[in-house]
Order: structure tokens, then sequence, then C-alpha cells
């Protein structure tokens, strides 16, 4: 019989054999938006659903050697590795407003083998790229350069989003970060895509975004509320996927340090409890990574980069899930959340 590690390695040799669909292709329900080009939903394989890859050249400048042509040739061999553990697909949820670099992207995506689903959307912290401004301040504004990325492509290419990432700092948005919540849900139900949220768990404030989206008419099987697991109350995750949410759980690998609450053996728990509930269709592992800070060496990181979790990309399959295991939680939900799970949220409808 097969082991884990095996299925996945064949899995994703399935997934490069057939892919990328022509990029000419028009985008179709059933389909997922790649930065090669659409992509039948079912070969997206093992998916971390909240990465952070396209902003990697943002390191460039301590970046020690090699300039450019060497810190992509290093990117390309660590996503490489990546590829060979399981991992067949990775949303990278790096925003315009944050230093993405879509051309960075496309080539690491097609050097690698591993399938990338670029983001649009707006992240409403302080902006990390020099001289980026909002492209509009309005609900319908905002919606119209959602779509346009969706449905025409970013930055001057024809590389288009799979989907939409809003990012709210607090448990109460904004008046602006409202208007980024409502613009995100009239974009995906334009176009199909679905959102992914940066949610102040902590301050249950997946409760109030839930509000203002299920206001715009938003299918809610179509939103993940990411960094969920910051939170560790059982009452405030039932709560949302009893009507339907989803939860992404990324940041399980922070409770291995005492800085960080609640500590991973409670954050893991939630996990088997919610599949324990028969909720496993409502949750997404993924490791919310800095990954071109891991590529610097350790005394050139900030401090950020130094809290990605141990192995990169690879502690899901290489720390969470074996541990989820062991506390009674069954491959087949593991399958679900991992593989069919992304499957279904990124296919566009």
């Amino acid at each position: 019989m097969r082991n884990r590690r095996q299925f996945l390695v064949q899995m994703s040799a399935a997934v490069a054999a057939t892919w990328p669909m022509k990029a000419s292709a028009q985008a179709q329900a059933g389909a997922v938006q790649t930065v090669l080009g659409p992509l039948d939903a079912s070969r997206l394989g093992f998916t971390l659903p909240h990465e952070h890859i396209a902003d990697a050249p943002d390191v460039l400048n301590r970046w020690p050697a090699g300039g450019r042509a060497g810190f992509v040739a290093k990117a390309i061999e660590r996503l490489k590795a990546v590829r060979a553990a399981g991992i067949g697909t990775i949303a990278d949820l790096t925003t315009y407003d944050v230093g993405r670099d879509i051309h960075f992207l496309e080539e690491v995506s097609r050097k690698s083998g591993l399938t990338m689903i670029a983001a649009t959307g707006q992240r409403f912290f302080p902006p990390k790229a020099a001289g980026v401004t909002m492209p509009a301040r309005t609900i319908d504004g905002l919606a119209d350069f959602f779509v346009k990325e969706i449905e025409q492509g970013i930055d001057g290419t024809s590389i288009r989003a799979g989907v939409i990432k809003i990012g709210v700092i607090a448990k109460d948005p904004t008046r602006l970060e409202e208007t980024g919540l409502r613009a995100a849900a009239k974009a995906s139900k334009a176009s199909g895509v679905p959102i992914r949220t940066h949610t102040a768990a902590a301050q249950r404030a997946g409760e109030r975004h839930a509000a203002i989206l299920d206001s715009e008419g938003i299918d809610p099987a179509r939103v993940s509320f990411d960094h969920s697991d910051d939170s560790g109350d059982m009452d405030y995750y039932l709560g949302l996927v009893k009507r339907g949410y989803s939860l992404g759980m990324d940041h399980v690998h922070r409770g291995l340090g005492p800085e960080f609450k609640p500590p991973f053996e409670r954050r893991a728990q939630c996990v088997k409890l919610l599949v324990d509930a028969g909720f496993a269709d409502r949750i997404f592992l993924s490791s919310d990574a800095e990954f071109g800070g891991a590529l610097l060496p350790a005394d050139k990181r900030e401090w950020r980069e130094t809290i990605d979790p141990p192995g990169g990309m690879l502690f899901n399959l290489e720390t969470l899930i074996p541990h989820l295991k062991r506390i009674g939680v069954p491959e087949r939900a593991i399958r679900t959340i991992t593989v069919d799970n992304p499957r279904r949220f990124f296919a566009r409808v």
C-alpha cells in the first residue's frame, strides 16, 4: 500500500503532466485561474491556500549575493523541493499594495512545476510598496479594479487573479475596510472568484465581517476567514461554520512559540473538534509563510520572517498533519481539508 508521501508525489506528477491548459482558454465554471492559465480544479492536488510568494523580491536588498537571478534560482530550487514533498498548488495572497511581483510569481511557477494562484484585493495595512496608491476608494471603484485583475490581467500582463484577498486589521472594520469587504463581495459575485480575509480571530472579527458580507448577499461557501486558529474559541468557530463560512487555520506553527497564544496543541485540538462536529469541509490548512524571507540567511531576516514555520511551507506535511493523525483525525478528513476543500473553493462558479 502506498504511503501518504508517495501518494502526494504521484498526484503532483499527474498535475504537472496535464498542466497548464492553454493560457488563451476562456475561464469557465469549474476551472481555477492560475498564473499559467485556467486549470481544471480536479488537478490542484494538495493545496496551501494562504501563502506569500509574490512579495519575495522585496528581500533583494538583503540578498547577500547573486542579484535577482541568483535569488530566483534559489526560489525555484526551494519550490521544487516543496513540490517534490507532495504540495501541488499554492495560493499566493499577496495583493498589489504589498509588493506583489506577478512576473516573479509566473516565473517560479513555470520553472518549479508548482501550480500558483495569484490574488487581487486590498490589504488595509500601511503598504510596503513605495509610491503605491489605492486605485479607488468606493465600493464600485474597488470592485471594478478587482474584476479587471480577474478578467483582464495584472499589471499590464495577461496573468489573471484567481482569488480576492481583503486584509482587515482589527475586529471592527474602518469605513474604508468595510468598503473593501463590500467591493470584494460585489467582485466575487460578478466573477465567480472566492474571497479570503485577513481576520483578527482573537477578537472574533469574523462575526463582524460575516455580517457585512451577508448584507451583500454573498454565498458563505465562497468566503474563508483566515488566521482563525489565533482564536481557539470553539463557540466562535461553530457560529461561523454553521452559517456556511470556512476557517483558514494557517498560524498553527506560531503556537509552538511562547509569545503566541493559543498554544500549538489547542490550535490542533480545535481542528479535531471541528472535524468531530462534522465540519471538515469548512477547514483549510496553510502556513501564511513569508517565502522570500525564508530564503535569507538567519542573520538577514526581519522579525516577521523569523516566525516562519519549521521547514517553511512543509510544516503542515511534516509536523501538523502527523500530529492531527496522532490525536485521532482520520485520513479521510485530512484529504477533505487539504485536497477536496481547495478544489471546491477555488473553482469558479
